[in-house]
Order: C-alpha cells, then sequence, then structure tokens
C-alpha cells in the first residue's frame, strides 16, 4: 500500500458507525479521493469539531489495491473558512460550488488546475462582496477544465463565424448562427457581450482575470445558459441549487 501527503480540501462527509464517516476530498496532488475517516464522534474523537465541508486540510492516507475508499490516518486542519463557517449566504454559496466540483471530477483523475479554481473560489466566496459573479467565472472555468465548455466563436452546426447576438443550443453544446438557430426552438438567446465574456474569460487564468467585472444584464444571460447547460449535462438539478431556492423564496435570507 502506498502512502499519500497532500493538501486537500473537504468537499463532503456521510457519517457511518458511531465514530467513522467516509470523506470526500479533492487534493491538490491526486485530485478527488473517498477516504474512511476515523475518531470523527464520540468522547474520544480526534477530528469531529473540525471535519467540515469546505476546511482545508493535510491528510495522509493509504491507497488500497482495487479499493475505491482509502484509509484516511491524518487529518491536519490548515485552515476552517471561518468566514464561510458562520455566514449563512457564503455557506450556501460554497456548498453548491463543492457539490459541482464532485459532480464534475471523477475518482483520481489529478487536476492543478481545478485544486486551484476550487481554492480560489472559496477565497473569494469569504472576502468578495458580487460572490456570485465570481462563482460565473468558476463555474466556466470547471467546465473548461472538466472538458465540458463549448467554443463559442462559430456556429456549431454550419461553422460560420458568429460576430453578433446569436442562439445557444444547449442540446447541440454550441452556438447557432441566424441561417441555423431553427435547428433548435429552445435554443436561448444569447448578446454578443455574454459571447465576448464567455470567450475572454476562457482565454485567461484566474489569477489574470481577478475581480470580476460582469454587468448585471450579462450576468442573468450566463446565469441561465449555466443553469440549464450543467443541468443538461448531469441529467439533474444539483441538490444545493434547489436548496437555495427554497431558502430565498421562503425569506430565510
Amino acid at each position: 500500500m502506498a502512502i499519500q501527503k497532500t493538501q486537500a480540501v473537504l468537499l463532503s462527509k456521510r457519517y457511518i458507525r458511531e465514530t467513522s464517516a467516509i470523506a470526500v476530498f479533492y487534493t491538490e496532488g491526486f485530485g478527488k479521493i473517498k477516504g474512511l475517516v476515523k475518531g470523527v464522534r464520540g468522547p474520544e474523537a480526534r477530528f469531529g469539531l473540525y471535519l467540515q465541508e469546505f476546511a482545508k486540510y493535510d491528510i495522509v492516507y493509504y491507497e488500497k489495491r482495487r479499493a475505491e475508499t482509502y484509509m484516511v490516518t491524518q487529518c491536519d486542519l490548515k485552515d476552517a473558512n471561518i468566514e464561510i463557517a458562520n455566514d449563512l449566504y457564503r455557506r450556501l454559496k460554497a456548498y453548491y460550488v463543492l457539490e459541482l466540483v464532485d459532480k464534475f471530477t471523477p475518482l483520481e483523475e489529478a487536476s492543478a488546475d481545478i485544486y486551484n479554481l476550487l481554492d480560489w473560489i472559496l477565497e473569494s466566496i469569504r472576502k468578495e462582496r458580487f460572490i456570485d459573479r465570481q462563482i460565473i467565472v468558476f463555474r466556466l472555468k470547471l467546465l473548461e477544465y472538466s472538458g465540458f465548455l463549448p467554443q463559442l466563436e462559430s456556429c456549431v452546426n454550419c461553422s460560420k463565424a458568429v460576430s453578433k447576438d446569436a442562439r445557444f443550443s444547449v442540446r447541440m453544446s454550441g452556438l447557432l448562427c441566424s441561417d441555423c438557430e431553427g435547428l433548435d426552438a429552445q435554443a436561448l438567446r444569447l448578446s454578443k457581450g455574454a459571447v465576448a465574456t464567455v470567450n475572454m474569460i476562457r482565454r485567461h487564468n484566474i489569477d489574470q482575470l481577478g475581480r470580476s467585472n460582469i454587468n448585471t444584464g450579462i450576468s442573468k444571460e450566463l446565469e441561465m445558459l449555466l443553469e440549464r447547460f450543467i443541468a443538461y449535462h448531469l441529467g439533474e438539478h444539483l441538490k444545493t441549487q434547489e436548496f437555495i431556492k427554497q431558502v430565498f423564496e421562503q425569506g430565510v435570507i
């Protein structure tokens, strides 16, 4: 069995038995892993007070051959992200981000880009004012890094360059020019500015993008596009997204 040590963000946990939990981490060195963590509950708990989603840890785990779940033997808290934990709005947004990463990443497929992106968005959630705009950038980059973000420079059907307002077909995963828009009656109208914004985000890395300056109108367009596009490719709506909608509808936040 190989022993691995890495930095990791906790995506989710599920308690089992009396003192243990199955935890899913996104690690800096090895991508997403699933591990058994003992001593998380009970009078002699080692990690119970700190085993919190969106917190960052230094972990040590044993790889097992032909096993999906590893044994986590060390789980040292590095950053609890207290600003997120103590704010309901920020906490809900963080849970949404974690679920997205979990859904779009397979086990044990390392990606420094995705780990750095996750680190960046959690830092944005804990500090920024316009969190939703940062999350738009996050989703576009996550789709890019996981291979789902389509090219938005030409028509997906005829390959003609698109230089003005167009329609985006979720089903065909691309833009439709004015000559081809009839191929999908449910295609979403996408302004020239929204298309340019997506292409700009795709061309730059997170360090270059910095704080998002997406205006309100384009934010609304991209929000609708991303919600439908992600649900279509996952075959389901995210649980956290539905819960957040209910919370806002009930006026809790």
